[in-house]
C-alpha cells in the first residue's frame, strides 16, 4: 500500500513538472486582471462569450500560462495547472514577479537534475507542533460543486459574511485551520488557507486529498530540514 502510494504520488509529481516545464519555456506568467476583487474570470471550452464554462478563476489568480500559437482574434488558450481553455485576453496581464519565480525554478531544476524536488519549497503549514517541528499536512479538495462554478470563501463563518475570494470547482491543496469551526444555521463552517488566503468555507465542500497530501508531506520531509536550494 506504502509503495502503490509513494508510485502514484511521483507519478503525480511526475506530470505536473512536465506540465510547467514543458508548456513555459521562454513563456512569461500571467495573471488575471481587470476583474473586481471578488468576481471571476471565466475559462471556455472555445473562443466564444456563448461557450460553456469550464473553470472560474478567482480575480488574484496568477500562473496562468499562454498557448501562444493558439488563438482566435482576442480569444487566447490558456493553461491554469492542468485545465486548458479560453479567456478574452484583456483580462491577462504579465505577472513579472511569478515569470522571475518560474526562471529560478527552471534554472534550480536544470542545475540540480537528480536534487530538484526542493526546488522552491515554501511550506504551506499553518502552525508548529509543541516540538516546534511543522506537523504533518492534510489537505483537501473542493467536491460536490459543478463544472465552471466556484466555492465562496468568506470573512466569517456565515452566509451573509463579506466574501473575500472564490476557489474553482477542482481545485486542490486546500489547507484546514485546526480547532477552526463553527456551525452557523446548520451549516460547519471551517477556516482554510489556499492559495495565500484565509477564510471560511462550508466544510460540506471539502475532501480530505490523500495524494496531494502525501505529496506534501514527502516534499516538506525532504526539504524543511535544509536551506531552499
Amino acid at each position: 500500500m506504502i509503495v502503490n502510494k509513494l508510485l502514484a504520488v511521483g507519478l503525480l509529481i511526475a506530470s505536473l513538472n512536465t506540465v510547467v516545464i514543458a508548456n513555459t519555456e521562454a513563456q512569461p506568467v500571467f495573471k488575471v486582471a481587470h476583474i473586481n476583487s471578488v468576481g471571476v474570470l471565466n475559462v471556455r471550452k472555445k473562443p466564444a462569450a456563448n461557450s460553456k464554462v469550464i473553470l472560474q478563476l478567482p480575480a488574484d489568480s496568477s500562473w496562468i500560462l499562454k498557448r501562444t500559437a493558439e488563438h482566435s482574434g482576442r480569444w487566447q488558450k490558456v493553461v491554469w495547472g492542468v485545465k486548458e481553455g479560453w479567456v478574452y485576453d484583456y483580462y491577462l496581464d504579465a505577472d513579472n514577479q511569478a515569470s522571475q519565480q518560474l526562471e529560478e525554478y527552471q534554472q534550480c531544476v536544470a542545475n540540480n537534475p537528480g536534487n530538484s524536488l526542493c526546488c522552491g519549497y515554501k511550506s504551506t503549514s499553518v502552525g508548529r507542533n509543541r516540538s516546534g517541528k511543522t506537523p504533518p499536512i492534510k489537505t483537501f479538495m473542493v467536491i460536490n460543486v459543478a463544472t465552471g462554478q466556484s466555492l465562496n470563501v468568506r470573512e466569517h463563518g456565515s452566509v451573509t459574511a463579506r466574501k473575500v475570494t472564490t476557489i474553482p470547482h477542482n481545485a486542490v491543496g486546500i489547507v484546514k485551520f485546526p480547532g477552526k469551526q463553527v456551525k452557523s444555521r446548520n451549516v460547519v463552517w471551517q477556516k482554510i488557507r489556499w492559495n495565500g488566503k484565509d477564510g471560511w468555507v462550508n466544510a460540506a465542500y471539502l475532501k480530505y486529498d490523500p495524494i496531494i497530501s502525501d505529496y506534501r508531506n514527502i516534499v516538506q520531509d525532504l526539504c524543511s530540514a535544509q536551506v531552499a536550494l
